[in-house]
């Protein structure tokens, strides 16, 4: 049956969902305002499960059972697009909208999850704290560009401090994970509370690297997204062992479609590109990359599995992981064993080892059992986030405190 409009999604705009569509083709050619005189616009919270569900759960979804938020007329831009916004719905909900004109069956699903723009930061966000870092202290501080996205966004580099290299840090490799939120607010403290560190070492970082899946995340794609826009896998797409296939999750790196797909050649996407210009020049002497979920992460620390072997960069690892994971669980409940061997072939990590032997880790969750629980389902709120903000200050303060007088 043929539909009277087209290209209906629904965003996520500062915690609240604007939902757009189109004319058809027919109508507008027809300049059809009549089937438009009266739209409805039903919705339904799902018990959607990020981490679980995918599109599949809104395949299908019939609109029975779903309240009927407006009936009227609404007015056309450019007599064709249509926009309605919806002021109730609340972060940390999921939802399915459906459209009916006139005449027409109602067009959907049209899925949202609404998100605390506290909590997940915007592109907008991202770039408005960089500049405030900067102009706090505009001696130590230095704001560049790396790269483009897929989608053409600048990468923004930070670099702080006038010593040598001591510190790399990445944040947002996958698009649903975690960066710019932990990465930020340490540094600035860092900034404010211990400038004397600076004087020696320096620190690199690239708070949010996949930035087109980070924003479709920020603007409410429910599920769970890891690869950038052309389905690569970031951290599968590093030239170290590229060739080697891995099977983790279930998928294969090998094929296109897998949410591991390592891509069609290595380095092949180009935040990878931006990625690997930072880190082609004076190496630091550790990189933590933050993976997790939903805008947290931390202690286990995972170094990359071909470092395994060597004894002397399993010491390296230790003992920098032991520096970071005590100043950052400093409870004696979250002690344990902070380091685990598991990055693979393709990973930031282990390329890392290839290119200078760097001890580097992908920075997970599981020592703190209600944390990972939390963050699994995109639940992580603001005293959350505000709790993990300060552990990593913690966690990396301790590791440039050790590393300052090596590099002095």
């Amino acid at each position: 049956m043929r539909k009277p409009i087209f290209g209906a999604r629904a965003i996520a705009v500062d915690g609240s969902v604007e939902l757009s569509w189109l004319k058809s083709t027919p109508m507008f050619q027809a300049n059809d305002d009549d089937e438009f005189a009266r739209v409805r616009v039903f919705r339904r919270e799902e018990p959607f499960v990020f981490g679980e569900d995918y599109e599949e759960f809104f395949l299908n979804t019939e609109v029975s059972g779903a309240d009927l938020l407006f009936e009227g007329r609404i007015e056309a831009s450019n007599r064709r697009k249509y926009v309605f916004r919806d002021p109730s719905a609340a972060p940390g909900r999921t939802y399915t909208y459906w459209i009916q004109t006139r005449n027409s069956v109602p067009v959907g699903p049209i899925p949202v999850r609404v998100r605390d723009p506290e909590v997940w930061w915007s592109y907008r966000e991202l770039t408005r704290r960089l500049e405030v870092l900067r102009g706090q202290a505009p001696d130590l501080v230095e704001l560049s560009v790396c790269g483009q996205t897929t989608r053409g966004l600048d990468i923004p580099c930070v670099r702080v401090g006038k010593g040598k290299l001591a510190m790399g840090l990445v944040g947002a490799i996958h698009g649903g994970e975690s960066g710019p939120e932990l990465i930020l607010p340490a540094l600035t403290r860092l900034v404010e509370e211990r400038p004397d560190l600076f004087r020696t070492v320096r620190v690199v970082a690239l708070p949010s690297v996949n930035i087109d899946a980070r924003e479709d995340q920020v603007r409410g794609v429910p599920w769970y997204i890891r690869t950038n826009p052309s389905g690569v896998d970031l951290n599968r797409n590093f030239p170290a062992l590229w060739d080697q296939v891995e099977y983790g999750y279930g998928f294969s790196t090998s094929e296109p479609g897998s949410l591991t797909y390592r891509g069609p050649a290595p380095m092949s996407a180009p935040e990878t590109k931006a990625v690997v210009s930072v880190f082609s020049g004076e190496l630091p002497r550790v990189v933590f990359s933050y993976h997790a979920l939903a805008s947290i992460c931390g202690p286990p620390a995972l170094a990359a599995s071909s470092g395994e072997g060597s004894d002397a960069y399993v010491r390296r690892c230790r003992r920098l992981v032991d520096i970071f994971g005590k100043a950052f669980y400093p409870e004696p409940q979250f002690a344990g064993k902070w380091l685990g061997f598991g990055c693979c072939a393709g990973s930031l990590p282990a390329w890392l080892i290839e290119r200078g032997q760097v001890p580097a880790f992908d920075l997970e969750c599981g020592f703190d059992a209600d944390a990972l629980r939390i963050c699994r389902r995109d639940e992580t709120d603001l005293p959350l986030l505000k709790n993990y903000q300060s552990r990593h200050f913690e966690g990396l303060k301790a590791v440039l405190e050790a590393l300052a007088p090596e590099t002095d």
